[in-house]
């Protein structure tokens, strides 16, 4: 999983949500339409049979007691996909989630804290700075000593960071950069809520 870059890591993001929405949509889109048009015809079929046994009078009073339940069905069918909607995201996101951790626990993971390191490493020499990193991410830690020259450089772990990456902060220049996963993670996952396509539309 060598994505070493911005643009790549966003790549895979959008591959890894695209892929898997892509099949949880598929086989919701014929769940839901099984359920909406089995329980349609049921109550279509009701109605047919109560045509030919009731008069004028009765007969009305079945079809608006029957377009009670219609509307019914169709409420239920649109509060079924919201929920199955939320259930489909958190699914496809745990999916990244676990994707993530387990980049972080590769040789890539070291490369692209380096690269992200080094991109900043202008703003960042010859002045007081701090970098907030995951508990216990020794990877940054190593990184962050071998690789910036500053007056000072002070190290805080974060409960905060959950992925990994870090965040530097220089006070002299009331300036903070977030080169967390975390942050790179719910940017996409917030995009993703926005702009999916998985509301199923007919």
């Amino acid at each position: 999983m060598a994505y070493y870059n911005e643009d790549q890591l966003r790549r895979y993001f959008e591959k890894a949500i695209q892929k898997e929405s892509d099949s949880q949509i598929k086989k919701l889109e014929k769940e839901i339409d099984y359920l909406y048009h089995r329980e349609v015809k049921k109550v279509s079929d009701d109605i047919n049979i109560k045509k030919q046994v009731q008069m004028a009078k009765e007969l009305k009073d079945v079809q608006i007691e029957y377009q009670e339940e219609l509307n019914q069905i169709g409420l239920g069918y649109n509060e079924r996909l919201i929920q199955e909607r939320n259930d489909m995201a958190a699914l496809i996101f745990k999916e990244i989630e676990n994707k993530l951790k387990s980049f972080v626990s590769s040789k890539a993971y070291a490369t692209w804290v380096k690269a992200r390191l080094d991109a900043n490493l202008d703003l960042i020499n010859g002045y007081d700075v701090s970098f907030e990193h995951a508990l216990g991410d020794q990877v940054v830690i190593d990184i962050l000593k071998e690789g910036v020259s500053s007056k000072k450089l002070i190290l805080n772990p974060s409960k905060a960071i959950t992925f990994g990456g870090f965040i530097l902060s220089i006070q002299d220049k009331h300036m903070e950069v977030d080169e967390t996963l975390d942050a790179k993670y719910h940017e996409q996952k917030e995009w993703f809520l926005s702009h999916s396509k998985l509301f199923i539309r007919r």
